[in-house]
């Protein structure tokens, strides 16, 4: 009799030991589908910043609805649309992307709200700044199959998107044109695709 007890409680016990979080990797050749945008709106001028130019690695527990992560957007390759204005955007008077690049997020806490949103809290590096920010991501996971292996992706795939607001000020730009013909306060949002694949 202590068999099938023994057997059943190991069964019961299966699906919870198989429960762990679970790497991804962004899947940098998903261009359509990564995309961060910087949103610039004052009363002189509106713009958006734009690149598919987004890295990283994060590790997931389905089970527990938890996970850590690290995101690096390059932000020399950041586009506005005005040649001009992409080139001041990279040098030392704004945000310095010709000598400091990435964009790095990286998280410090991840805590399911519900459905699929969770409250993010991390740490922001740009132009060699670190800040902390809080957001609100929605994470969508995609078991393998058929769909996911015809759109190129390997294993299980995680979407993600997020969303907030970055102080210029408080990553070290002074730029006197800051407040009138460009906002202080840019609107990021950033959305990718990572797979358990590679």
């Amino acid at each position: 009799m202590k068999r099938p007890i023994l057997l059943g409680l190991l069964t019961l016990a299966l699906p919870a030991a198989a429960a762990a979080p679970v790497t991804y990797t962004v899947v940098t050749a998903a261009t359509s589908l990564n995309l961060m945008t910087a949103e610039s709106q004052t009363s002189v001028e509106n713009f958006t910043g734009r690149t598919s130019k987004v890295s990283g690695s994060l590790s997931y527990d389905a089970a527990a609805r938890t996970g850590t992560g690290t995101v690096s957007v390059d932000g020399a390759s950041i586009s506005t649309g005005n040649g001009l204005r992409d080139t001041h955007m990279k040098s030392a008077d704004w945000l310095n992307f010709d000598k400091t690049p990435a964009v790095t997020f990286k998280t410090t806490s991840v805590k399911l709200v519900s459905g699929d949103k969770y409250a993010v809290n991390g740490t922001l590096t740009m132009n060699g700044v670190t800040r902390n920010v809080t957001s609100t991501a929605t994470v969508k996971l995609t078991p393998a199959s058929a769909a996911t292996a015809s759109a190129g992706l390997k294993g299980n795939v995680l979407a993600v998107s997020t969303s907030f607001p970055v102080k210029l000020s408080d990553y070290g730009v002074k730029n006197s044109r800051i407040g009138g013909q460009v906002s202080d306060t840019l609107t990021i949002s950033l959305k990718f695709v990572a797979s358990s694949g590679g």
